[in-house]
């Protein structure tokens, strides 16, 4: 561009901003008095020159700059401008109608032209009025275009940002449905499906296996003494062996079957391929081989082995609900068995299940139908023959089933959860009946109970023998808890503290059956017990050889120097109460003193012991006398 144009379009820009600033319009009242009384002078001006000089285009001139002002007035300034126009040719018509009367010549001509203008201005001024609403409108409209824009503008980024975010929520709902996936289906310990997602999937694999008529096998598999590495090693020991035991079950399992952690130290295999019996055991013999070789721990070597038990669908059970039950029953019967055995499923043992639920059926209804009852056996001193106390024992004299073994449905009521019921009801009958005989006998005597793992591991096991004491009025400082090694499974805290809450209420607390577990002593260094009853199984073996004798001679010593008292339990002969007598066993309790009596019979043993106190006395007395 030439500096001649630029010039150009420089003074056509300029001339537009004056003629904007001319005739933009606008409604400054001020501005339109300031005009009118211009126009007010410009007014006065003409009367004097029309009344002083007859020129008629001087006149003309005159009028025609009326007329400009008055259309100036009516587009520059509208409303404003138009009043004031009109008072400016209102005044120009009055002036005219004067000279008119006076009869002025041209007067009349002069009037009409004033009335024209102010016809004329107001229509320009209507429809100035008018376009400047349309105008307005548009300024209006334009600045809500501009305020949208805006915001508009500022919504994108808004919602860009918003994006940004919800794609980041986005990717962290993921990751979090992910790992909510993996804590509900997968096994943090070992990284194998759990429990939930086995069920699923051999619902799914059942389903398959029913629409394409075709079978598999479900294997149930649990190491064998493994609570033994927890009690000597340590949990953390017991977590690195469970780990080690799945990543090499994970390395030998077929790539078309599904291993899975059960949970503690039980897994679940399924072999979703048709195989026969015998290749179904070559296989799991493999796997069997391979847990027996010693797994190395830190400096240590562990050897287990495992228990299998094996279902077949549809051989066994057509339906897959049943399936891992009867693999948990065939392998339980490996376990009893000797353990380390492979055992597929047998009718026999739906039948044992068969009659393991009934038992259970009629155990939840034997406390209503009184066919629970308790039984004492009485403990004494070994040195003087003194009656100690009672072992409270229970037994279950079923209408339906007969005389049942305590072992037998006291295992049940654990596993179906009855033994807390149980449990609560055989320790506050004791204490009712025994302070019945306190209270009719004088006497003063021990009442050791027993108590379940299950039972003593509840979390207000020590609130409900408080419960109890304080209901029953039992004195608390003659009440003993016996309880055995298999309460012992899980951390060592919560039993140190249930054992303690029981010595703050004054509960003496023993531990049963010792010597049978893997490690009693390590439970005797490490928990405050009271009391420490030798399993019958060790003093079965007195006299027999000189071996067995040195062991229940070095199990009494080593209590001892513990400053812990002594309890035989079994006690049968005379060879082996002497025994015990002569290396100092404390406490006495067998067939040889006395077997599990009931009520009845304890009532009589006190009759006896009080006639004999009598006795004693009145000799004593008699003796004293005749001195």
């Amino acid at each position: 561009m030439t500096k001649l144009q630029k010039n150009e379009k420089g003074g056509r820009r300029a001339m537009i901003r004056i003629m904007d600033r001319v005739m933009l319009p606008g409604n400054n009242v001020s501005a339109a008095l300031k005009i009118s009384l211009v126009g007010i002078i410009y007014l006065l001006a003409e009367g004097l020159i029309m009344f002083r000089s007859a020129d008629w285009f001087l006149v003309c001139v005159l009028m025609q700059g009326q007329m400009l002002i008055s259309v100036y007035l009516a587009l520059r300034y509208i409303r404003s401008g138009y009043m004031a126009a009109l008072g400016l040719n209102i005044v120009a018509v009055i002036q005219e109608i004067h000279l008119v009367m006076i009869n002025r010549p041209n007067a009349s001509f002069f009037f009409i032209f004033y009335i024209d203008i102010i016809l004329a201005i107001s229509l320009i001024t209507y429809y100035a009025m008018r376009s400047h609403k349309i105008y307005q409108e548009a300024l209006r409209q334009k600045e809500e275009i501009s305020v949208a824009y805006y915001r508009a503008a500022v919504s994108e980024e808004q919602l860009w940002k918003k994006n940004r975010e919800l794609e980041s929520s986005n990717q962290v709902i993921n990751r979090d449905k992910q790992e909510m996936y993996r804590l509900a289906n997968i096994d943090p310990l070992t990284q194998l499906p759990n429990r939930r997602m086995l069920q699923r999937r051999l619902d799914e694999i059942g389903k398959e296996a029913k629409e394409q008529n075709r079978s598999f096998a479900l294997v149930f598999i649990d190491l064998d003494n493994f609570k033994n590495v927890n009690d000597t090693l340590g949990h953390q020991a017991g977590d690195e062996l469970i780990r080690y035991m799945a990543f090499n079950l994970s390395r030998l399992t077929h790539t078309a079957d599904m291993l899975g952690h059960f949970g503690g130290d039980e897994f679940v295999l399924i072999i979703r391929r048709a195989l026969q019996k015998e290749e179904i055991m070559s296989y799991i013999r493999r796997l069997a081989a391979m847990l027996k070789k010693p797994a190395v721990l830190g400096n240590m070597k562990i050897a287990v082995s495992a228990s299998f038990g094996i279902a077949m669908f549809p051989q066994d059970s057509p339906h897959v609900s049943e399936l891992l039950r009867f693999a948990d029953s065939a392998m339980y019967q490996s376990k009893r068995d000797g353990k380390n055995r492979i055992r597929f499923f047998e009718k026999s043992l739906l039948d044992d299940l068969m009659n393991e639920t009934k038992l259970v059926q009629g155990l939840k209804s034997a406390i209503q139908n009184r066919e629970l009852y308790l039984v004492l056996q009485p403990q004494y001193f070994a040195e003087g023959g003194e009656l100690r106390g009672f072992e409270v024992l229970i037994r279950w004299k079923s209408l339906k089933f007969g005389f049942v073994s305590p072992t037998r449905f006291v295992r049940l009521a654990e596993k179906n959860g009855m033994i807390l019921q149980i449990g609560e009801w055989a320790l506050k009958q004791t204490c009712l009946m025994m302070k019945n005989l306190e209270r009719q006998y004088g006497c003063s005597v021990k009442l050791a109970v027993n108590v379940s793992a299950v039972q003593a591991m509840e979390p207000d096991f020590v609130g409900t023998v408080a419960r109890i004491l304080n209901e029953t009025g039992f004195d608390p400082h003659h009440l003993e808890i016996e309880i055995t090694e298999t309460a012992f499974s899980n951390s060592m805290n919560p039993v140190h503290q249930m054992i303690a809450g029981l010595h703050e209420l004054g509960v003496v607390v023993a531990l049963d059956d010792f010597g049978t577990g893997y490690s009693s002593l390590s439970y005797l260094q490490q928990l405050p017990f009271d009391l420490v009853k030798i399993d019958k199984t060790f003093i079965d073996k007195i006299g027999l050889d000189l071996q067995s004798n040195q062991f229940v001679s070095t199990i009494i010593s080593m209590v001892h120097q513990m400053n812990i008292p002594v309890l035989a339990e079994g006690v049968e002969t005379e060879q082996q109460r002497d025994f015990l007598r002569l290396k100092n066993c404390d406490l006495i309790q067998g067939y040889l003193y006395g077997k599990p009596m009931s009520v009845s019979s304890v009532r009589e043993l006190l009759d006896r012991l009080k006639n004999k106190a009598t006795k004693k006395s009145i000799d004593q007395n008699f003796s004293a006398k005749k001195d």
